[in-house]
This record gives C-alpha cells, structure tokens and sequence, in this order.
C-alpha cells in the first residue's frame, strides 16, 4: 500500500511536468491566433471623431508599449515570460485596466457557484439511472431512462435552456434566471442585493458570511433553472455508459459464481456489479464534468449569467484578445486537471490497475 502511495506521487508529479510543455504549446496557440485577429482594442478607448493621423499615433504607442514592434520570436519569448510571471495584462474593453487575472478571478467564483450542484447531482443520478436501466433491461423503466438519455444528447444545452425559460418563467411565470428576474430586468426596479459586503465571490457563501437569507435564497431561486438545464444535457452520456457496463458486467462469471453462493441481487449489484461497471463510466464522469465547465459558455450566454463563459463570448465579439487568452488559457487547464484525477480515479476503483 505504501509502495502504491509512492508510485502515485511520483505519477502525479510526472503527470504535472507534462503539462508544462502542453501549456507552452497552448500558450503559442493562442499567440499565433491573437496576431490572426488584427483588432486595436486601442480604438474603442477612443473618443468619437479622431483624425486618421491621431488614430495611427495612438495605434502605433500600444504597439510599442505591449512590444508588438519587435520581431515576433521576441515578442512571443516576451508574452511567454508574461505569463509565467502573472502579468497576464489587462482588459481592453469588458472591464478597462483591470488586469486580465483579477477578472478571471472575479467572474469564475460564479461560474463554480452554477456548476457545483450539478458537479455533485450528476455522477450520482446518472449512475443510479444506469444501474435501474441495466437490471430492468426491456421493461418500461428501461425504455423511459433511454428515452430521456436520447433527448439528453440530442438537444444542444441552449435549446434546452430556451425551452426552459420559455415553460417556467415565460408561461407558468414561476421561476427565473441569470442574476436579476425579467421582471425586474423589465420593470428596473431592484432585486435582491446583498446587505453587506462580498468577501469570497460566491454570492451564496457571501450570503450567509452576511447573515442575509433573503439574498441567499433568491441566489438559489435563479439558480434552479440553469442548474436543471446542464444537469439534464449531461446525463445522458454517462447514463448510457453506466448501463451498457452494467450489461457487460452482469454477464461475468464472477456476478454468476456470487448469485450461486446465495447472495441477494441487491448486494451482488451494489458490492460487485457497481465498482467494475464505474471503471469504463469514470473517464466520462470527469470529461462531463470538465465539459460542463467548459459548456458554461452556451449556458451563460443563455441565461444571462455573469460567468466565466459569460465574459468569454463578450470578449471574442469584442476583440479584447489579452482577456480571450486568458479564458483560453484557464480552460486548457480546466482539461488537463481533470485529465489526471481522471487517470487517479483509474486506480481508486480498481486496485489492479498500477501506476509505474
């Protein structure tokens, strides 16, 4: 046990090694794509009715500030020790100046406070809803699980999000979405705001650090909608992963030898058809996770939510490229991260399985 513990530090380390040269070569990507771009974020931080020569001068300035009018292995040597050393630069236009970290640092504690919930709801229910499809093959559950798991995958998740807003917050006027209400976007009167101050960026942890229920609970009433819609479009794949393992598995000799020493179909399903069903369903548990966070993107931009994927978008319209890099950057490490606990989880489940 203690030599598997060595030998999994040891892998992790290596593991992280690798994802230095694997983040240079993104980082280069992204360099090569912000020369491709030919915006001037530099214009729109001008006032209405300049001269082309006045134009051209202030063009010409940020060039030679953020070093553009070097040749470019120096600029990209430039912009790799930039990043490496946090200066990551600031914002153009979504929040002016303010440097390209703090505004990932803002605006992912949101992001994290949507997906949290369906992070946690989504292994669980989907591997409950497997195991039920796989022991009840051909029968109406069966048939209703698949059903549901076919119109999982089958809409985009910001079709389903229309379709949400349009059923509970449009005809039944039930619930809402994003951070304010449409009433209240409509009407502009206020919603609720937090009585005190914000400590963490997590409006719900913020919430209760200011002893404030109403803002809490009105958090959790605009969160519903988004959190049923990324929940239901992920379900699908690992649904039908855990059902087809669980077939797979239940034809074992193993699964026959414990139904012929007598053991209830209950405790042969849970203490020996699960674990080896969840081997093959684990990497997709962790890229639906990942993916969900990396789906953020379409699901803010639906409902309004101001996230990471949120200010990603806006920042692709409108060209702020330092910010686009940064978004980028943090979701090439969203995916190697989840890349090794996958790789981890490997060993967890199965104790066959031995890192070298």
């Amino acid at each position: 046990m203690a030599r598997q513990g060595q030998n999994m530090i040891k892998y992790i380390i290596k593991r992280i090694l690798l994802m230095v040269p694997i983040l240079i070569t993104v980082l280069i990507i992204t360099f090569v794509l912000s020369k491709t771009m030919n915006v001037f974020p530099v214009i729109s931080q001008m006032a209405a009715g300049e001269d082309l020569e006045t134009i051209q001068r202030m063009i010409e300035e940020e060039e030679r500030r953020m070093g553009y009018d070097k040749p470019l292995l120096i600029q990209l040597l430039i912009y790799l020790q930039n990043f490496f050393t946090g200066n990551w630069g600031n914002s153009y236009v979504i929040m002016r100046d303010i440097p390209v970290i703090e505004v990932i640092g803002t605006v992912f504690p949101k992001t994290i406070e949507l997906m949290i919930f369906p992070i946690i709801i989504i292994p669980i229910i989907a591997v409950k809803l497997g195991v039920v499809s796989s022991t009840n093959k051909d029968k109406l559950k069966d048939t209703s699980i698949r059903f549901l798991a076919v119109l999982g995958a089958g809409f985009p998740i910001f079709f389903i999000g229309n379709l949400l807003q349009v059923f509970l917050g449009v005809i039944l006027k039930e619930f809402t979405y994003g951070e304010i209400s449409i009433q209240i976007m409509f009407s502009n009167t206020p919603g609720a705001q937090l009585s005190g101050e914000y400590f963490t960026g997590f409006r719900l942890i913020d919430a209760i650090l200011n002893n404030d229920p109403v803002f809490f609970f009105d958090t959790i009433f605009h969160l519903f909608i988004p959190v049923i819609c990324i929940s239901f479009a992920s379900l699908a794949g690992i649904t039908r992963q855990t059902r087809s393992s669980m077939l797979d598995v239940m034809d074992q000799d193993y699964i026959r030898t414990a139904r012929a020493k007598g053991l209830p179909e209950k405790k042969v399903i849970n203490s020996h058809a699960i674990r080896n069903a969840l081997i093959p369903s684990s990497n997709l548990i962790i890229t639906t996770i990942t993916g969900s966070l990396l789906g953020s993107i379409f699901l803010e931009a639906t409902f309004n939510y101001l996230g990471f994927g949120y200010y990603f978008v806006r920042s692709v319209f409108v060209g702020d490229y330092l910010l686009i890099n940064g978004f980028l950057v943090c979701s090439c490490l969203i995916i190697i991260t989840g890349t090794l606990i996958t790789d981890v989880l490997y060993v967890v489940i199965d104790p066959r399985i031995t890192f070298k």
